[in-house]
């Protein structure tokens, strides 16, 4: 993905021409004419934007547990979700989100109980 990002990036480059901001620096994360992003940039944004529209502020970065939390909850695949979260290995996921996953599936066998009443 990192080799695919560099071959978008150098194309940008080339298609600003004389407007790239950073003349022989080429960062892989910067804005279209070759600024760096700040590493704090979006988590700037994310807190705006959570007091703009009046959401409960969380980290951006918690943005991923919960939807992993989420897809979890609503019964899909560890696998599935593993690959979403980029991990190399479902084990990861597994030992991540392992408690929801168990919290998970004692929430659909209470669905048989009434098969027993």
């Amino acid at each position: 993905m990192l080799k695919q990002l560099y071959v978008q990036r150098e194309q940008a480059k080339e298609d600003v021409g004389d407007a790239w901001e950073w003349g022989d620096h080429f960062f892989l994360f910067g804005n279209e004419f070759g600024k760096p992003i700040r590493p704090d940039s979006i988590s700037q944004w994310w807190r705006r934007f959570t007091k703009k529209y009046k959401i409960k502020h969380i980290r951006f970065h918690d943005l991923r547990h919960t939807s992993a939390t989420h897809l979890i909850n609503e019964g899909v695949h560890p696998k599935v979700i593993s690959e979403r979260l980029g991990h190399a290995d479902i084990s990861t996921t597994m030992n991540i989100y392992g408690h929801v996953l168990a919290e998970a599936d004692k929430s659909a066998a209470s669905h048989f109980d009434h098969f027993f009443d």
